[in-house]
């Protein structure tokens, strides 16, 4: 399953980049993310890997994600390894006279159970993403 959404931030590519690879601060704009946990030493890079850890119906459920694709200024990559259903984001920035669009595309595999209510689940994800986005424009933008 594939979602794509973006946004266009009022900041300049390299300060957008910079915040989104601050991994720790994804707390600030990811809805119910209680924590990031680094496995690697910053900056975050090609291989790097952490985990989330977020709280869903009182349980907390933990995603390890690894970079796999990283372009300093330009996009992030980054897929599970240890995951309730396997997913691949990526964020790609382009600048256009000093404002940033944003490009969030999501792949994800639904198994077992989760494929019965793959509907449900995208719309989840996919107003998760819109969200996300909303949030990270007004930290950048009143930052």
């Amino acid at each position: 399953m594939d979602l794509q959404e973006r946004i266009t931030i009022k900041a300049d590519k390299n300060r957008v980049f910079t915040y989104l690879n601050q991994v720790e601060k994804r707390t600030e704009y990811i809805p119910m993310l209680d924590e990031v946990i680094l496995l690697d030493p910053p900056p975050i890079r090609l291989g790097s890997r952490y985990i989330e850890v977020a709280s869903i119906a009182g349980r907390d459920l933990k995603t390890t994600y690894q970079v796999i694709e990283w372009e300093q200024d330009r996009r992030v990559k980054v897929k599970t390894i240890k995951s309730i259903f396997p997913i691949t984001a990526e964020m790609y920035l382009s600048e256009d006279n000093g404002q940033t669009t944003v490009q969030l595309q999501l792949t994800f595999t639904l198994k077992g159970i989760y494929r019965l209510g793959a509907p449900i689940v995208r719309g989840i994800v996919q107003q998760q993403a819109e969200d996300i986005l909303r949030k990270l424009k007004k930290n950048i933008e009143e930052g």
